[in-house]
C-alpha cells in the first residue's frame, strides 16, 4: 500500500470529505514535491490535486504524471477548479499560521474546516527500508568525519564559534549534505545550558566539550551528542558522566516495539537517581525528515514504539555554571530491540595539544 493508499484509507474511515496539506513536509513526503509553495489536496472520493505555480509547472505536472495525481497551477486569484473539488467537511494541518488560514476559509466557502495535527505525521513515523537505508548513510557520514576532525581542530584557544564553523564546513562534505541544525559546540559552563549558542569562550585545560550534529542527505536527518575532553576534566565531570552513561545505555536495552515511550523516561530518571533534577528535558524524540518529529519520548506521551520508527535517547545532566553533559543515540526500533545507528564511540575520550587522544571512561 502506498502512500496515497494509506491516506485513502484513513479518509474512508474519518468524518472529513478532504485533507488539505500545506506542511512542506508532509507535501514532500506524499507527492514528492519540495517547492517552495503548494498545496496537496486529497478527497474522499479519490481525487488528488496538486496546486502549485508557474514556477515549478514542469517539474510538478512530470510527478503528478508519475504519480498519479492531478496539477493545478495557481495564478493570482482563488484557483476554482482546485476549490470546487471538495464539499462537505475539509481537514486542514495545523502547522497554518491565522493568516493562512484566513484565505482558506475565504477560498472553500461553504465547507466546514476544522483544524487537526499530526495526521501525515502518524504515517510518517514508521519508515520504509529506502529511508532506513538513508538515515543509516547521513549518520555514517557523521561517525566517519568527528573524530579526525577533532584530532586536527581541538587546540588551546580555538573557539566554540570558531570549531562550530569549521565543523559545519566538514559535516557539509562539499555540498554533499546540509545540516540538520545548527550544531551545538559548548566549552565548560556552556555546555550546562541544552540549547546553548556557541559563542566566543575559548577551549583551555580541563574543559569538556559538547558536540551535538547531524546531517541532512536526501531530506532525511541524522543527530548525534557526543562529549569529550580536553587535558584532564574534573572528578565531578567525570563522576557524572560514568552515571549518566551507564544510565542511558541501560535504558537503550528498553527499545523495542510495544514499549511505552512514557515507561523509557520514567526508567531513565530512576537509574539516574537524585541526578535526574538535572535532567531538564524529555528523553528523546522521533527524527525523519524534521529533526525533531513524531514520536516524542517524555512523560506526558502516550505513544507507544512501533518497529522501523527512528527515536533518539539522549539523557543530559546539567549543572549550572559548573558542565552539561547529553549522550545521544538514533536508533531504528525493532520487533526485540533496536539498531542503533549512531556509531562514535561513548568512550570519554581526552585530547591534548599534540591530538593524542586518551580514553578516560568508557
Amino acid at each position: 500500500m502506498n502512500r496515497f493508499e494509506k491516506l485513502d484509507k484513513w479518509l474512508r474511515t474519518s468524518e472529513w470529505n478532504g485533507i488539505l496539506v500545506t506542511k512542506p513536509e508532509n507535501i514532500g513526503y506524499l507527492t514528492g514535491f519540495w517547492g517552495s509553495f503548494g498545496m496537496y489536496l486529497q478527497t474522499k472520493s479519490g481525487g488528488r490535486y496538486l496546486l502549485t505555480d508557474g514556477r515549478y509547472e514542469v517539474l510538478a505536472s512530470d510527478l503528478a504524471t508519475q504519480n498519479n495525481f492531478t496539477f493545478i497551477r495557481f495564478k493570482s486569484e482563488a484557483p476554482k477548479d482546485f476549490i470546487k473539488t471538495v464539499t462537505g467537511t475539509l481537514c486542514v494541518e495545523s502547522s497554518l499560521t491565522l493568516s493562512e488560514l484566513s484565505r482558506l476559509k475565504k477560498w472553500f466557502k461553504g465547507v466546514e474546516m476544522k483544524v487537526q495535527s499530526g495526521v501525515i505525521e502518524k504515517f510518517r513515523k514508521v519508515k520504509s527500508q529506502s529511508e532506513l537505508d538513508i538515515m543509516r548513510a547521513a549518520q555514517a557520514h557523521v561517525d566517519e568525519i568527528l573524530l579526525p576532525f577533532l584530532k586536527a581542530n581541538l587546540k588551546r584557544g580555538v573557539s566554540e564559534s570558531q570549531l562550530k564553523f569549521k565543523l559545519d564546513q566538514t559535516l557539509r562534505g562539499e555540498g554533499r549534505f546540509g545540516l540538520s541544525f545548527e550544531s551545538i559546540v559548548g566549552f565548560g559552563t556552556g555546555s550546562a545550558l541544552p540549547h546553548y549558542e556557541s559563542g566566543d569562550r575559548k577551549l583551555k585545560q580541563g574543559d569538556n566539550i559538547l558536540i551535538d550534529c547531524g546531517v541532512i542527505d536526501r531530506r532525511y536527518c541524522s543527530d548525534m551528542t557526543r562529549n569529550f575532553c580536553y587535558g584532564s576534566p574534573s572528578e565531578g565531570y567525570l563522576r557524572d558522566y560514568a552515571l549518566l552513561l551507564q544510565a542511558q545505555k541501560n535504558t537503550l536495552n528498553q527499545v523495542k516495539s510495544g514499549v511505552k515511550v512514557k515507561f523509557l523516561d520514567s526508567f531513565c530518571r530512576e537509574k539516574m537517581g537524585k541526578e535526574s533534577e538535572l535532567f531538564v528535558h524529555s528523553l528523546g524524540h522521533g527524527v525523519g525528515l524534521e529533526i525533531h518529529e513524531a514520536p516524542t519520548l517524555s512523560a506526558k506521551s502516550k505513544d507507544v514504539l512501533q518497529g522501523h520508527e527512528v527515536v533518539t535517547v539522549e539523557p543530559g545532566i546539567y549543572r549550572p555554571n559548573q558542565h552539561g553533559i547529553r549522550i545521544e543515540d538514533t536508533m531504528i526500533v525493532l520487533e526485540n530491540g533496536c539498531e542503533i545507528l549512531t556509531k562514535t564511540t561513548k568512550e570519554l575520550l581526552s585530547f591534548d595539544e599534540e591530538g593524542r587522544v586518551q580514553v578516560l571512561l568508557g
